[in-house]
């Protein structure tokens, strides 16, 4: 019998979400069986950077198992002796197509196509993620009310800008305090009232400044990470992190007007016609569709 594996990497969770959706989605498509391996991962680098979130997934999702049951799992995988398929493109395979074959999902894709293969299939994918999620996080996102303006700042191990950097070109790099603050700004001024603004960070209240001054500005604190995505997916608008997959993820599985750092505008995140019917792109506070859909905030 053929078997669809995901072998989550050794990333954040944003990152272990495309191989692990990738994966459900292909076999829902195929009517396959799906195993999940990978989850019981201790990351040792939050810890030594002294990072605010520790990156421990577990409990997040219904598929996990126990230490035990997972490395059975994983032992049986091994003495599977049938054909292997890395990466497979993720749609319907004919029918005449080989049996007893691993199709395994594993890599994390490049920024240009992260969501290839997934947003063809946004509303299947959004379907499988909100069923495989546990009990526990089912519960906790119940009880917390949508956010109004969510904004999702990166700290962690991204770094920040040394000094003859040019943001638009280097990755991996803090979206600098100061664009998240104009964007709020403006926000509210097109609206011509100070909206909620929710942060949603994994880096401490002490490493802001000015944006804790601004009014009417909460810090989403005490959730798991998983509990964060979605709650940030629910927002009417969402403002990301340049290069975070966290944000991207937000943004794929809501309908909010979706506001991304105009240096990094090329990650196509929503399927294309979704464009006529929600903002998704650089701020322009004279695009007619931005400023109108802003002004119906309620």
């Amino acid at each position: 019998m053929s078997i669809v594996v995901c072998k989550l990497p050794k990333a954040g969770l944003g990152n272990q979400l495309f191989p692990l959706m990738k994966a459900y989605t292909f076999g829902y498509l195929n009517e396959l069986p799906v195993l999940v391996t990978g989850y019981h991962q201790v990351k040792i680098g939050p810890y030594l950077r002294g990072e605010r979130i520790k990156r421990n997934y577990n409990g997040f999702f219904n598929f996990q198992k126990n230490m035990l049951a997972a490395f059975l799992d994983e032992w049986h995988l091994r003495k599977h002796r049938t054909k292997m398929v890395l990466e497979p493109v993720v749609k319907s395979l004919p029918e005449n197509e080989a049996a007893d074959t691993l199709y395994v999902f594993a890599a994390m894709p490049h920024w240009e196509s992260y969501f290839e293969g997934l947003k063809e299939h946004r509303s299947i994918v959004i379907d499988l993620l909100e069923r495989l999620l546990s009990n526990n996080t089912q519960r906790a996102i119940s009880k917390l009310p949508p956010p109004c303006i969510g904004v999702h700042i990166r700290m962690g191990d991204f770094r920040k800008l040394r000094a003859g950097e040019d943001f638009n070109i280097v990755g991996i790099v803090r979206t600098p305090e100061s664009y998240f603050i104009d964007i709020i700004q403006s926000i509210r001024r097109i609206h011509g009232t100070e909206l909620p603004v929710s942060i949603f960070t994994d880096g401490f209240k002490q490493e802001f400044g000015e944006l804790l001054t601004l009014n009417n500005v909460q810090f989403i604190e005490g959730n798991s990470d998983l509990v964060d995505l979605l709650l940030l997916s629910k927002s009417k608008v969402i403002v990301t992190s340049a290069t975070s997959t966290f944000s991207y993820w937000a943004g794929f599985l809501s309908d909010a007007i979706l506001l991304m750092h105009p240096a990094h505008v090329g990650t196509v995140i929503r399927p294309l016609d979704m464009a006529d019917q929600v903002y998704q792109g650089a701020f322009d506070p004279d695009h007619p569709f931005l400023i109108n859909s802003i002004r119906q905030i309620i």
